[in-house]
């Protein structure tokens, strides 16, 4: 009843309350407006390139990272990973401070940078398939007079088709929603619809332009998302369990090395960029910047105010320890109404509606629900980090749902043989791994929170920003010290989420 609650108040009351300014009276008006349609476009070509390029960079990094047998392969495949927990805000100025002197804003870093998020999505997806795929085949194929090339497209590639279906649907969606990276650091060619959303909310006071914008949104994100399931529903093929990795020899060991090192310079180069970035300024090494985190307004002048960076971080971590409370509460109670039957395994899969739903969208219509009159919340502090556990409640799902479909139920039984009650009984069994399952599900869920922009951009209030939201106003602001503060902030929301990642995989790997 609780997670049942919770989504029917802060996911289905606001989803109403945008359908209810859709279905509003002059509709077809904003449905007529080329505008959206214009944005739709643009959003869809640069996602296009974006999904392109990351399958480009990312299909060798899956090959070498998940199939081939070298030392310190298991931290290469660690460090693809590090870009797909990275903020975006994070990324977008990253990339500034690396490509900024040579392509400033505009398409071609706004393509970098979705692409450099979601290699992991490319590497984990398609090297999960790639690892199952039985090397004997194209061997095979390879002995009836197939070339190379030949007997790679006709048997590995052909079955690795489903899984590149998936991850390039996945990219595309991530790249066509983006808003932290598009406002930072694109231009008119790089408009999205959630930043078309942004502007129709908060500049314009057009809720009803803004919830046909993301109607239009979610409808090509529902077709994108439904091809991808149809793809990944025609796989067949392969093994259940992963192959044996292979020890590469002679010119693969080569290529392996190559890729290998071309793949870390790419996920280390914007990060060691941003550092460096805190620590330069145009006279040379500084902490000026550091400085700034930590004196009340020293960054505020004339009539914009950015506010206290050190108090967006303590607000942060407030708001990232409420949202691990409760995405932990809501999403573990989910997890067990899996163990039910059939109803409460079908309640858990509604609890993923939220990633089918952008931030911008979400944010939209919690604004429209509970952010004015009759009921005004913004003024509490607390729908930010509601909205930040609805993005986080799917998350504690998968993370809680296989563990405890593992753990053995007749524990249960055996400690109500023995006298325990219902609760004690039940507690006896799955309680060791809800404890430890709960702990690291509320970690990724604070992670989450931590560097969520689109969301917090419509529901946070103007005196109260978060850190993403800090680092979006100090690049808004021309000069340098706002940019090495920007830097230097960044910096430590990159040590606060990692620290988070690195802290629940150390302790899941332990017990």
């Amino acid at each position: 009843m609780v997670p049942a609650l919770f989504l029917l108040a802060f996911l289905a009351i606001p989803l109403a309350s945008l359908g209810r300014e859709i279905i509003s009276p002059g509709t077809a008006g904003y449905l007529l407006d080329p505008l959206p349609w214009r944005v739709a476009g643009l959003a869809a070509g640069q996602a296009l390139v974006s999904t392109a390029l990351a399958l480009a960079i990312g299909l060798p990094m899956a090959n070498v990272l998940t199939r081939y047998r070298f030392p310190g392969r298991r931290w290469a495949l660690a460090l693809a990973t590090v870009p797909f927990v990275l903020p975006t805000v994070v990324v977008a100025l990253a990339f500034r401070a690396l490509l900024g002197g040579s392509l400033g804003s505009g398409f071609a870093i706004v393509v970098l940078a979705h692409a450099y998020l979601n290699l992991a999505v490319v590497v984990r997806i398609v090297g999960a398939r790639w690892v199952t795929i039985d090397p004997r085949m194209e061997l095979t194929a390879r002995s009836l007079g197939a070339g190379p090339w030949t007997a790679f497209r006709t048997v590995t590639l052909s079955a690795l088709r489903p899984a590149i279906a998936s991850a390039a649907a996945i990219v595309f969606v991530f790249s066509f929603t983006s808003l932290g990276v598009v406002l930072l650091i694109g231009d008119s060619s790089t408009r999205t619809l959630e930043s078309l959303v942004l502007r129709q909310t908060s500049i314009l006071l057009d809720f009803q332009a803004a919830a046909v914008s993301a109607a239009i949104q979610a409808v090509v994100v529902g077709s994108v998302l439904v091809w991808a399931a149809r793809q990944r529903a025609l796989q067949r093929g392969g093994s259940a369990r992963p192959m044996r990795s292979i020890r590469p020899h002679g010119r693969a060991r080569w290529a392996v090395g190559a890729v290998a090192v071309v793949a870390a310079v790419i996920v280390l180069a914007p990060v060691l960029a941003l550092v460096w970035a805190s620590l330069r300024s145009s006279s040379g090494w500084t902490l000026a910047w550091w400085s700034g985190l930590f004196g009340p307004n020293t960054i505020d002048a004339g009539s914009t105010r950015i506010g206290s960076p050190l108090s967006a971080m303590a607000r942060s971590l407030i708001f990232a320890l409420a949202t691990g409370l409760v995405a932990a509460l809501v999403g573990g109670l989910a997890a067990v109404s899996v163990l039910t039957g059939r109803i409460g395994r079908a309640f858990a899969i509604a609890t993923a509606l939220p990633l089918g739903i952008s931030a911008a969208t979400l944010g939209l219509g919690t604004l429209l629900a509970y952010g004015r009159p009759p009921l005004d919340l913004r003024a509490t502090g607390l729908l930010v980090p509601i909205a930040h556990a609805l993005i986080a409640v799917p998350l504690v799902v998968a993370v809680a749902t296989p563990t405890l479909r593992a753990t053995d139920p007749r524990l249960v039984t055996v400690a109500a043989n023995l006298g325990a009650r219902p609760t004690r009984a039940w507690w006896t069994g799955y309680g060791p791994a809800m404890r430890t399952v709960m702990v690291a599900a509320g970690g990724l869920a604070c992670a989450v929170s931590l560097g969520e922009f689109g969301a917090a951009s419509f529901l946070a209030r103007a005196d109260g920003p978060t850190v993403p939201l800090v680092i979006a106003r100090l690049l808004g602001r021309p000069g340098e010290a706002s940019f090495g503060v920007a830097a230097a902030l960044a910096v430590v929301l990159v040590i606060m989420t990692t620290t988070l990642v690195a802290a629940v995989d150390r302790g899941g790997r332990r017990t």
